[in-house]
C-alpha cells in the first residue's frame, strides 16, 4: 500500500514496492487507507479496497484479496460481456445466506459506481463491512461468476469427505480433492482459528486443524491433508523467494 513518498521511504515494504515495479512491471498506485471504526477491528481497514472503484483510467479491473494463491491465469474474465461488477457467491454461505463473495471483483470503473460504493460506506453500520457493501448494492443487480473454478476456500480441504456439497453445488457429484484443486484457479486462505499464512503457526496447531486423513475402502488417503499443506508451504516458498519474509 502506498500512502506517501515512495522514491524517500526506505523501509521494507517500500523496498518490496520498488521492487514489484522494476522487476515484475506492477504499476502502483499511491491511495489513502480508508478506516473506519467497527465491531471487528480485524476489518476495520478493509474499505480501502473497494477505492478500486474510482481507477477509472481502466475499462476493467479484477480484484483479488491478497491472503489468496493465484493457482491459474484467470484472462478470460476481462472477455465477459460488460457488466458493473461480477462476483462469485459466497457458496459456504448458500442456501441460507446468499451473498456475493469480495475476494473477487471484476468491474468497470466509473464515477457514477464510485459515488455509490462512498454512499454505501458512509450508510454503513458498525458491524458492516466490505462485503455488505457491495452485497447491498449488486446482489441483485451484479453478474454471478461461478465459485467453480473462481474462488475456493482453503478449508474446503478440511471438511469431511461427506460435506462439500455448498462447494460442488451438487450432492451427485463426488469430490475428488485432486481434481478439485486442479480445476481451481484461486485459493483463498480462510483455515479460522488458524492465522494469515504469513503469522506463525504453533506445531501443535498445525497438528491440530490440518485436515485428517480418511480410510476408504481399507485404504488411508491423505489427498487433503498433502494438497492443503502444499498450499500453505507454496505460499511460504513464494513469500521468502520474492519478499525475503520467513514465517
Amino acid at each position: 500500500m502506498i500512502t506517501g513518498d515512495l522514491e524517500s521511504d526506505d523501509s521494507h515494504n517500500a523496498r518490496l514496492l520498488k521492487k514489484a515495479r522494476t522487476q515484475y512491471n506492477v504499476h502502483l498506485e499511491p491511495t489513502q487507507v480508508q478506516h473506519k471504526e467497527v465491531l471487528n477491528t480485524y476489518y476495520e481497514d478493509s474499505f480501502t479496497k473497494l477505492l478500486v472503484f474510482n481507477q477509472t483510467r481502466y475499462q476493467r479491473v479484477l480484484h483479488l484479496d491478497s491472503d489468496a494463491t493465484v493457482a491459474q491465469l484467470m484472462d478470460e474474465l476481462f472477455l465477459l460481456p460488460p457488466c458493473p461488477v461480477a462476483m462469485p457467491r459466497a457458496y459456504w454461505l448458500y442456501p441460507e445466506d446468499p451473498k456475493l463473495a469480495s475476494p473477487v471483483i471484476l468491474l468497470q470503473p466509473t464515477a457514477v459506481e464510485f459515488d455509490r460504493i462512498l454512499a454505501e460506506i458512509e450508510r454503513a453500520g458498525n458491524d458492516d463491512y466490505d462485503m455488505e457493501v457491495v452485497n447491498t448494492l449488486y446482489k441483485d443487480q451484479g453478474m454471478v461468476l461461478p465459485h467453480r473454478p473462481y474462488l475456493m476456500l482453503t478449508a474446503e480441504f478440511r471438511h469431511d469427505p461427506d460435506d462439500h456439497r455448498k462447494y460442488l453445488g451438487t450432492d451427485r457429484e463426488t469430490w475428488d480433492p485432486v481434481a478439485a484443486f486442479n480445476e481451481v484457479k484461486y485459493i483463498h486462505f480462510s483455515d479460522a482459528p488458524l492465522p494469515k499464512p504469513w503469522h506463525h503457526i504453533s506445531d501443535e496447531s498445525h497438528q491440530e486443524w490440518q485436515p485428517k486423513c480418511h480410510v476408504h475402502d481399507g485404504v488411508e488417503r491423505c489427498s487433503e491433508r498433502d494438497i492443503w499443506n502444499g498450499i500453505y508451504t507454496d505460499f511460504r516458498n513464494r513469500r521468502k523467494h520474492v519478499c525475503g519474509f520467513t514465517v
